[in-house]
């Protein structure tokens, strides 16, 4: 999924709570304190004093005050990319403040329906506790449904070769009359044959966080997740009556944890622990200009935990930002390299997925190598490789506002493994290529990329929320 729930709770919190403040009247101010006299100096001249009858009005505040009790916040989810369409939905928040004395807020509560024109769905409800119960940890509960009507699969690993023939057909209206059968293409296989569809429900995340020192923090984390998985579509989806892909690997026994053919629905629970720590000394969470961001962690899910396989996964994940120019902090170089690897009975379902703290699909795509397929090489070991510079020449402050417009170039790499060997061939996959970045009060990212493949013949187009990296 291409909509990130943390990036959607920022906007949230961005657009939403400033035009409720705006709306509220400021409350009175007190009046000010009289100024201490340092030992040091002398009080003022009497002369220069202002009469006692006419003390001076006490000056507003420049920091809005507090806000207190309940909000409700809101705003559209939309984005765009061209390899699940155009998405479209809701996102809700509840937050309560209690008496304004907690920071950023002590609970909330997150809603948000979301799909695409491609037949992606993401619906969650999020739960926030940034200090749980009075203690130091941030606890955080996810329960989330999602569904990928057709999510891809070109086979495993990184030679993995992709065909367009065995799937294309100019003619849609005679595959309704016969599914299996192109006119104008002898090769063609069927429609469906690169996708499956994979459906979540329940995925559960339950995240615990807490601070170590200002730049390193804990965080544990506790996953569930039912998928299940089909690999054939009916005739009212243009579903062939042949194997698909997925159907084929699984069936020649490649994917390690089935030896066979599988009956479908194909179910797999995954029920898995998760601990980790990150480093962070970035200036701008959102945005950053200097500083780096690194994370380290490790995962399993095993059968006394609840889970159907057993498995195991480790994943680092660097983060570089620095001036391009000492002192110029308009033009920025960003560097990011992720290793992810798994063990076992690696389930289909997390295949495409790395993991840490934050888990986006890979290789491939918006989060990934923008200008190759989504998800176009998947495998149990995943390195991901991206390189950004970016320039800021031009901020504006309409209504008081702060707008930053960031042009950006970059350069995506990565590569997958199917086993722990390494001895698989097929070397980088790259694309290149530019954007724009819209940067409303410095945290809330506007991102718009086009890549273009330089190992791949494919082009992509994206629209969504926040850096890559």
């Amino acid at each position: 999924m291409s909509w990130n729930p943390l990036r959607a709770l920022l906007a949230c919190l961005l657009l939403a709570a400033p035009a409720v403040q705006a709306e509220e009247p400021a409350a009175p101010s007190s009046p000010a304190p009289a100024p201490e006299v340092p030992p040091n100096q002398s009080p003022l001249p009497a002369e220069s004093a202002p009469p006692p009858e006419a003390p001076p009005p006490s000056e507003a505040s420049d920091t809005p005050a507090r806000r207190k009790g309940w909000d409700i916040q809101g705003v559209p989810a939309i984005n765009f990319n061209t390899d699940e369409g155009f998405g479209y939905g809701a996102v809700l928040l509840l937050v309560d403040r209690a008496d304004g004395s907690y920071e950023p807020f002590r609970y909330s509560v997150m809603l948000q329906f979301f799909q695409t024109t491609r037949q992606v769905a993401s619906h969650f409800i999020n739960l926030d506790a940034p200090r749980f119960l009075g203690s130091p940890w941030r606890m955080g509960l996810e329960l989330a449904y999602a569904r990928t009507k057709f999510a891809p699969y070109y086979g495993l690993g990184n030679t993995a070769d992709y065909d367009k023939e065995l799937s294309s057909c100019g003619d849609r209206d005679a595959l309704k009359d016969n599914p299996d059968v192109c006119p104008d293409n002898t090769a063609f296989r069927g429609l469906r044959y690169y996708t499956y569809d994979h459906r979540s429900l329940p995925r559960i995340r339950l995240n615990a966080r807490r601070g170590l020192s200002d730049e390193w923090l804990l965080f544990l984390g506790y996953r569930l997740r039912v998928d299940r998985i089909r690999m054939r579509y009916s005739a009212d989806d243009l579903g062939q009556t042949g194997d698909s892909k997925l159907f084929e690997d699984t069936s020649a026994g490649l994917l390690e944890p089935y030896a066979g053919p599988v009956s479908e629905p194909l179910s797999e629970r995954t029920s898995e622990m998760l601990v980790g720590i990150q480093y962070d000394t970035r200036d701008i969470e959102s945005s950053p200009t200097r500083g780096m961001f690194h994370e380290l962690s490790v995962r399993g899910g095993a059968s006394p935990l609840g889970s159907q396989l057993n498995y195991w996964g480790a994943t680092l994940h660097t983060r570089f930002f620095h001036p391009v120019i000492p002192g110029y902090s308009r033009l920025i170089m960003g560097w990011r390299g992720l290793l992810d690897v798994m063990g076992g009975d690696v389930p289909i379902s997390l295949l495409p997925f790395y993991g840490g703290l934050e888990g986006k699909d890979g290789l491939g795509g918006v989060f990934s190598a923008r200008g190759i397929l989504l998800r176009r090489y998947q495998g149990p070991v995943k390195l991901l490789l991206n390189g950004e510079l970016r320039w800021t020449p031009l901020s504006a402050q309409p209504l008081g506002q702060q707008f930053d417009f960031t042009f950006a170039g970059f350069l995506d790499a990565g590569r997958v493994w199917s086993d722990l060997h390494f001895s698989e061939g097929g070397g980088l996959k790259t694309s290149a290529g530019g954007g724009l970045r819209v940067i409303w009060n410095r945290e809330f990212v506007i991102r718009l990329d086009y890549g273009v493949g330089i190992t791949e013949p494919t082009t992509g187009f994206y629209l969504d929320i926040g850096h890559i990296f």
